[in-house]
């Protein structure tokens, strides 16, 4: 089957991100420093131009070498749909879930659904509304009619009704909220609800 040359320079571009990235990580011995942001490209990338193997092989990659980061939304989403198209529907809604918590403005955006602007606290730029607006056209998704609808019905789902709801409560707490101590207090109350996201309600 013959690729489409759109699909092979996002392709290429991605095995270069790829090849850069790798580079990096073996000359800083098994770290990397990369201030240009190339782990969050290549996954989405292979996504965009159908190599969904390639894509996992990064996450999976992505998953082992940075353990800790907190995540930005189009490389999340991205991930959860190269799950999904992968048939791992659990994972895929798991990190679907992460993506709505990233940004809670990206996924009713992407469905062109009504989008509040929220009173609350945005912990960075990646958390606020217009961030799908400033995204790079290029790692947009173009959504399928059944990938809309499994995204829409997990956004109506009690799961993710409930954690959105949760999360609003503490960002708009934190939005006025000056004194350190009790600020840690509602972030470690949102912490206890999201590792128990799956077994309880908050």
């Amino acid at each position: 089957m013959r690729i489409p040359d759109s699909q092979k320079k996002i392709r290429n571009r991605a095995l270069r991100l790829r090849r850069a990235l790798a580079s990096e990580e073996k000359r800083l011995g098994g770290t990397i420093n990369d201030g240009a942001g190339k782990r969050y490209m290549i996954g989405p990338l292979f996504v965009q131009c159908g190599d969904l193997d390639a894509a996992l092989l990064h996450y999976a990659w992505f998953e082992k070498a940075c353990p800790d980061e907190i995540g930005e939304p189009i490389h999340s989403l991205l991930w959860a749909l190269a799950l999904y198209r992968a048939g791992q529907q659990t994972r895929a809604r798991e990190k679907l879930l992460e993506t709505m918590i990233q940004n809670i403005y990206l996924l009713p955006s992407l469905l062109r659904l009504p989008v509040a602007t929220e009173n609350i606290w945005h912990s960075s730029n990646w958390a606020e509304p217009n961030y799908i607006h400033e995204t790079p056209p290029g790692f947009v998704p173009s959504l399928s009619r059944e990938e809309s609808q499994w995204i829409t019905g997990q956004l109506t789902s009690d799961l993710f009704r409930r954690m959105k709801a949760e999360y609003i409560s503490t960002f708009a707490a934190l939005n006025h909220e000056y004194d350190v101590k009790r600020r840690m207090a509602i972030l470690d109350h949102w912490e206890k609800c999201w590792a128990e996201r799956f077994t309880q309600a908050c």
